[in-house]
């Protein structure tokens, strides 16, 4: 499994709680920057450190594979059932009231 470098966030946070906050969405913006419909997948793994009263956020890319296959679209495969024929439909033409 190829796993990339620590990379800590600068800003410092007061509570535990806010760096947890905060950790969470870098794991999920980062996670969906990195992974592709089709090709390689990334978890990323989070840790909060305490340095003196205040908590620093690392975190870091772990390689978990490649997703192949169809992602669906390009209908070349023929796998999926037939599309239904759209039904015609009949338009009634509206008569002008009579005064």
């Amino acid at each position: 499994m190829e796993t990339m470098e620590w990379v800590k966030i600068q800003t410092l946070y007061d509570s535990e709680k806010q760096a947890l906050k905060t950790a969470n969405i870098v794991a999920t913006t980062e996670a969906r920057l990195a992974n592709q419909q089709r090709g390689p997948q990334y978890e990323v793994e989070t840790r909060v450190d305490q340095i003196n009263e205040k908590w620093q956020i690392s975190w870091r890319k772990v390689f978990i594979g490649n997703k192949t296959g169809c992602g669906g679209g390009c209908e070349s495969c023929g796998d999926s059932a037939p599309t239904p024929k759209k039904s015609t439909a009949k338009v009634i033409p509206f008569r002008k009231p009579s005064v």
